[in-house]
């Protein structure tokens, strides 16, 4: 059998893409995949709107929180991704040997108080993230079933 590729999504809060990116992960990757979601600053939680999205195709994280990098998980990771430019900027040094991706997604929430956001934005960055999850898990060998197109 063969270990689990340990994947790391960052993202700013984790209260959106990276919880996304790990939701789809984890459904299409299964046994294949060990996966976490972190923002590289403090977020109180996860967009009510990113819980609709994900539950309109039948996915729940609504138990998921947003939680900060934690290094040992990202020094253990064979594969990070970094959602979007200001992680790229913020994020910590990645160590050599670990495979990196980066994935410019737009922000649905950035700039808006969560009262003003768009469910159609938060519905175009669910759709692109699950597109590039699969192109991810096909590419390293890890995509064990595809149930939804």
């Amino acid at each position: 059998m063969k270990k689990p590729v340990r994947i790391y999504y960052l993202c700013i809060h984790n209260r959106c893409r990276s919880q996304i990116a790990e939701a789809f992960t984890r459904f299409y990757g299964g046994n294949s995949v060990i996966v976490e979601s972190a923002g590289v600053e403090d977020a109180k939680d996860i967009h009510p709107l990113t819980i609709e999205v994900m539950e309109e195709i039948g996915i729940d994280i609504s138990k998921n929180v947003a939680k900060t990098v934690d290094m040992k998980t990202f020094v253990a990771s064979d594969v990070i991704v970094k959602l979007c430019q200001q992680v790229k900027e913020k994020c910590p040094i990645i160590p050599f040997g670990i495979r990196r991706e980066h994935w410019d997604i737009e922000d649905p929430i950035m700039g808006a108080n969560d009262q003003d956001v768009d469910i159609e934005a938060f519905r175009r960055v669910r759709d692109e993230i699950h597109e590039k999850v699969k192109m991810l898990l096909d590419e390293i060998g890890a995509l064990e079933i595809q149930l939804m197109n």
